[in-house]
């Protein structure tokens, strides 16, 4: 059923990177187009990057207006003078005049939004930022300023509170799955062909790829048949090529690229393998879920909230240091100083799971047909009852709504 909002539209400005079509991006294209058709939302843009990315030109017909952040009459603005840029932050909120700037990440990014247009229109929502690495002293000088913040997991609040010492109101909207593509019929295990893995993810060091490979080399060693077919692409694809050579499973492995149509990749894999080192939420995780694949994971982060240990998949404790992680082939490079460990509550250093536990996880799915069925069941039950998009951009539009209205937000127990 459509929402039905007795006051007035609200005013929204989007303050968000755009030069790329990843997950945030992602994101923010479909939670705007549905704020637009559920809510009547009047939305404005101010692109926080120097280009737009093809695929957001097409949402413009979404929004009353699109700026650039750091652009005058089509020029880049530099850093000095830097009231220039002050000037432009006030002019821009001014001309949009939003009752509520949604800031999505770049959290060390945000201190002349809030100066333009005043800490009791903006609102943050994190999405990832509070892991990266970068100027720690303006993300704790920004976040000192907000009286409230949306987060899109438990994970990411426990790392604006545990890493940062935020110790204002935290509303949790846990992100939805995008697609609409929810599978009635379960899977069940395969009897006449090799068990069917697939890690779907960019191809860079955070997502642990090398370590799928490892976890197919153990399986092919206990005697146990199974393919991994890999969406994604990145620049660590000629490396993890090279990898599967070096570990004589070549011939098991096929590198997709960037897949299309995800639905068609996850109907016929089997089951997920995503051996991310870190994960705010894992979208990935709950779209295998819709379409009854059971998931392997690293118990890091938000992927415990996505799925449930021993009912949905396996999630698999992190075990060893990123020294071992290089032996494996992985590259440490750009990693997040810190992640956060749910068992634990506590923020530590990333660590990695090792090949042997995730062949584990994965035995444990396919063990019996039984039990197959019955975890491909639960996960699209799990994902149909928690993940809903239309729940989740409701949620998060009551958080706006209500913090339009009282200058901050009830706080998620």
């Amino acid at each position: 059923m459509e929402s039905s909002e007795p006051s007035r539209p609200l005013r929204l400005t989007h303050y968000v990177s755009l030069s790329g079509f990843g997950g945030v991006e992602q994101q923010f294209a479909s939670f705007a187009a549905r704020a637009a058709r559920r809510h009547g939302a009047l939305q404005s843009v101010v692109a926080c990057s120097e280009s737009v990315h093809a695929h957001h030109r097409e949402l413009m017909p979404n929004f009353e207006d699109w700026r650039y952040e750091k652009k005058l009459l089509g020029l880049k603005l530099g850093q000095h003078p830097a009231g220039l840029r002050r000037s432009r932050y006030r002019w821009l909120g001014r001309r949009l005049e939003p009752d509520v700037a949604l800031l999505w990440n770049r959290l060390d990014q945000q201190p002349r939004v809030l100066d333009a247009l005043g800490e009791r229109r903006c609102l943050y929502w994190e999405h990832g930022s509070a892991w990266l690495a970068g100027d720690d002293e303006a993300k704790a000088n920004v976040l000192s300023r907000l009286p409230a913040v949306i987060c899109n997991s438990q994970a990411a609040r426990r790392m604006l509170e545990l890493r940062w010492g935020y110790g204002g109101v935290v509303r949790v909207c846990l992100n939805g799955m995008r697609s609409r593509n929810v599978v009635s019929d379960f899977k069940h295990l395969p009897r006449n062909r090799p068990v069917h893995i697939g890690v779907a993810s960019r191809l860079v060091p955070v997502k642990g790829t090398c370590l799928a490979l490892h976890a197919l080399a153990e399986l092919h060693r206990r005697g146990k048949e199974a393919t991994l077919s890999i969406a994604g692409d990145g620049p660590l694809r000629e490396a993890l090529e090279s990898l599967s050579r070096s570990l004589g499973i070549a011939k098991h492995v096929r590198f997709l690229g960037v897949v299309k149509d995800m639905s068609l990749f996850f109907s016929e894999i089997d089951l997920l393998l995503h051996p991310a080192l870190r994960e705010p939420f894992g979208v990935v995780a709950a779209e295998a879920g819709a379409m009854g694949c059971p998931v392997v994971c690293t118990a890091v982060d938000g992927l415990p909230e996505v799925i449930a240990d021993g009912a949905t998949g396996v999630c698999v404790p992190p075990t060893a240091d990123l020294a071992r992680y290089r032996e494996l082939g992985g590259v440490t490079d750009s990693l997040p100083p810190v992640v956060y460990v749910p068992d634990l509550d506590a923020v530590e250093l990333p660590r990695v799971c090792e090949p042997t536990a995730l062949a584990n996880g994965v035995m444990k799915v396919i063990e019996d047909a039984e039990s197959f069925s019955g975890m491909s069941h639960a996960a699209i039950d799990h994902v149909a009852r928690h993940f809903d998009f239309d729940e989740h951009v409701d949620n998060v539009m009551a958080a706006v709504r209500e913090y339009h209205a009282t200058g901050t937000l009830k706080s998620t127990p």
